[in-house]
Formats: C-alpha cells, structure tokens, sequence
C-alpha cells in the first residue's frame, strides 16, 4: 500500500446482506473493501493482492473461515484477519495458532471498529479516528440463519 492511500479490505461472506453492510461501513471508516460471497471466492481474490485486512466469517458453504485464514497466513502473515462468527464453537486455539481476532455475531459497532483499527494499526494504516463526540451506529444485528 502507498502512503495516503485507503487500506484495502476483503470481506469474505455468505450471507449478502451482512458483505455489503460491512462494505459500507469500510467505507464510511476510509477503507476500500471488496467483498466475496465465499470462502474459494475469497482465496481467490486475495490470491490477487494487496489487501491490509481481511474479515471472514467461519462458517460458510464448501471452504470455511479457518481456510481462508489459512491461506491468508500462508500468502502474507502480515494481513490482519478479523474471523465473524455466530458459532459456539471454541475457536479461541486457532485464533492463538493463526494470529486472528475473534468477534461474535450480532456484531457491535464499537467492537468492528476496534478490531478494524487494532488490525490496521499494526500495519500503520487506519485513516485518523473519527472526532470527539461523533454519534456511534447501533449494534449490527445479522439476520437468523435459515
């Protein structure tokens, strides 16, 4: 990435509304975000590169969250990876093994936010905050899954 350009972002998941909620706000928050709607889509594009972060869900038809981690990591072990799950799954061991932030659904505001700035930060690349007193969005609420 070029000094003053926007960190690129992927975001690799299934359910549509929740991919094009989260390219929005990427964008609100400076960022320039594709989207994939799975996880062999999503190897696929990082595969072309240069993205700063990447967010995933973990479950998803066919490749799953942790295989696009793992891809990501194998690729570029300097990418942030934010994995979203509803899952009740322990994940807590592969989030220590991959190096990736863990975030429960119904995501927060406040907490994608913090991931998204953690991750970028540590690549020196978050667009300054926001100001002192600006309103916060509600919680992000996910539709049920069928």
């Amino acid at each position: 990435m070029s000094p003053g350009s926007a960190p690129r972002v992927l975001v690799v998941d299934d359910e549509r509304h929740l991919r094009e909620m989260l390219r929005d706000l990427l964008a609100a928050w400076g960022c320039a975000a594709d989207v994939a709607a799975d996880g062999a889509e999503g190897i696929a594009r990082f595969g072309a590169g240069g993205y700063d972060l990447v967010l995933t869900d973990f479950l998803m038809p066919g490749v799953s969250g942790l295989e696009v981690i793992e891809a990501v990591r194998q690729s570029d072990p300097s990418v942030g990876v934010v994995m979203l799950t509803a899952s009740l799954d322990d994940l807590d061991a592969h989030a220590e093994r991959l190096g990736f932030t863990l975030l429960h659904k119904p995501l927060h505001f406040e907490g994608l936010h913090a991931a998204v700035q953690d991750a970028l930060a540590a690549r020196a690349l978050m667009p300054a905050p926001a100001a002192a007193g600006e309103p916060t969005a509600p919680p992000l609420r996910t539709p049920p899954r069928p």
